[in-house]
């Protein structure tokens, strides 16, 4: 290995990789923990660096343990929130701001200790966190550790990640071959062609004698695949052994948790479960109501995909709950006892069957409000449940005050003359409970359109529909609520950068207690 110009010690950064400039937040960041004296460095991944400061790979920062606390207040004030994966090792935060002028989450990911092994469990640590922040330079937007220092632990990471014999076996039974991603190919040949072998001998010798240069060298060998294949396990195990005083678990005990990992997430695959960051200061409900033609299941759509390729997010549709078990064996009575009825009054056309066949009709349109009313807020209890566990929750729709003729009690209205009864107000008074138990959202977005627009837009229905519906948002005065009314008849992607802005408004001001109101 030849000693070339290292990163950080005068390379521009347009040479390590082309891409956009810095997220003006990355720019932000870089320059509040300048001014604060935190002492850290972009540890990994530099090979793509261009693409973390523009927000496209996550930013991997080793922060000295003694400026943590400064560390995670510069964040905040930035308007970074705390996350937490489920996978997550000790040692390890995960940070999350969003850059309005780019409309872009940005992840930093911050160890506080250099954390590695298998992606499952991140069982071992390389003890030289102070040698390797003392060889970052800040001559570029982020500082970053010499080229050495970075090889050495990259090598032993991949070692740990690919070389385990369990590693080999689980990618063999899935008709694969145990080696480095190719981007982590790139990694390794970047590295390589600017670590100083003399450098990088003397950072193991000095810094990490309980690897050695020669076990390093073994480990270089078979991520080279200059050993046959049975070799790769047993240096592996060596590596595992002489890391073990900085391990969380036994090498027996990390192998069971490597190996439940693996199926715990095929099993999460296949089932379509979440298993990203969860807020760690509680989740938020966001709700966008507006009639047909504002633009709401686009919107919705749009906020799922940004907030969703980095935190734990789901999507409820409480306008039109998905029914209960309950609901699906009133139906399914209700109508086996109206054709029931309707055919004993065609066969004995007298007064007690046809009273019967009328009573059971028009009763029917009532229990199945009542019904939508249960589900609606079984589906809001279970969705706050998920937000009191990290979660954002978006909701297709949402009860309002404002809103008496969609998501409202609408039994009371609904029943006429003959159904004035106390079964019938019974009802309208359990419909009325369920939706008083539906409380405000942290966030209502109103997406307010003008009928005739909505109309022009939504030409796959009935013009008079569309303009009911689109009116009944359009003719209310919002001003006196806490809903955020947004002007829909602009672009989507205009709407869905307002929108945007205001869910992270929500979500950062409720990890200090505000919930986003105004």
């Amino acid at each position: 290995m030849s000693a070339t110009l290292a990163i950080g010690e005068g390379a521009p950064l347009a040479e390590v990789a082309q891409g956009s400039g810095p997220l003006p937040l990355v720019l932000q960041l870089a320059a509040a923990l300048e001014a604060e004296g935190i002492t850290y460095c972009h540890w990994k991944s530099n090979e793509a660096i261009a693409r973390s400061l523009t927000g496209e790979n996550d930013l991997d920062l080793l922060v000295a343990r003694n400026d943590a606390a400064r560390f995670a207040a510069v964040l905040a004030r930035l308007g970074f929130v705390h996350g937490r994966s489920p996978r997550e090792a000790p040692a390890v935060d995960n940070f999350y701001g969003f850059d309005p002028a780019a409309e872009h989450l940005v992840h930093v990911h911050a160890h506080y200790q250099l954390i590695i092994g298998d992606d499952r469990t991140k069982n071992y640590r390389v003890p030289i966190e102070g040698p390797y922040l003392r060889s970052a330079t800040s001559r570029h937007t982020l500082p970053l550790p010499r080229p050495e220092f970075e090889f050495v632990v990259f090598v032993i990471r991949m070692t740990l990640k690919y070389c385990t014999w369990d590693e080999i076996a689980w990618q063999a039974f899935r008709g694969r071959r145990a080696q480095p991603m190719p981007r982590e190919w790139r990694e390794y040949k970047h590295l390589r062609a600017r670590v100083d072998d003399e450098r990088a001998a003397a950072i193991l010798d000095k810094h990490l004698p309980i690897v050695g240069s020669d076990l390093f060298q073994e480990c270089v060998a078979v991520l080279e695949n200059q050993r046959p294949l049975a070799r790769r396990p047993g240096v592996a195990r060596r590596i595992e052994r002489a890391l073990q005083p900085y391990s969380r678990r036994s090498r027996s005990r990390d192998l069971g948790a490597r190996m439940l990992g693996r199926i715990v997430a095929a099993t999460s695959r296949r089932l379509g479960r979440n298993r990203k960051s969860r807020l760690d200061s509680g989740g938020a409900m966001i709700a966008v109501i507006g009639g047909d033609g504002s633009g709401k299941s686009t919107a919705l759509a749009a906020l799922q995909r940004w907030l969703g390729s980095e935190l734990d997010v789901d999507l409820v549709h409480i306008g039109k709950p998905t029914w209960s078990p309950a609901t699906i064996a009133i139906r399914a009575a209700l109508k086996a006892l109206g054709a029931l009825t309707s055919g004993a009054a065609r066969t004995l056309p007298i007064a007690p069957t046809r009273a019967a066949a009328t009573a059971v009709a028009d009763l029917r349109p009532l229990v199945w409000l009542l019904c939508t009313a249960r589900d609606r807020r079984r589906t809001y209890r279970a969705a706050r449940r998920r937000v009191a566990r990290g979660q954002i929750v978006l909701c297709d729709r949402h009860p309002a005050p404002s809103l008496t003729g969609m998501e409202a009690p609408l039994i009371a209205l609904r029943a006429d003359s003959r159904q004035d009864g106390r079964l019938v107000q019974a009802m309208a008074r359990l419909e009325e409970s369920y939706h008083r138990a539906i409380a405000a959202p942290d966030l209502l977005a109103v997406l307010r359109v003008d009928p005739e627009i909505a109309v022009k837009r939504k030409r796959n229905e009935p013009a008079a529909y569309v303009r009911a519906r689109s009116a009944a948002i359009w003719r209310i005065d919002w001003s006196s609520t806490h809903a955020h009314v947004v002007d829909a008849s602009r672009p989507a992607d205009a709407v869905a950068a307002e929108l945007k802005a205001l869910v992270w408004s929500t979500i950062a001001g409720g990890a200090h207690g505000d919930h986003g109101r105004p």
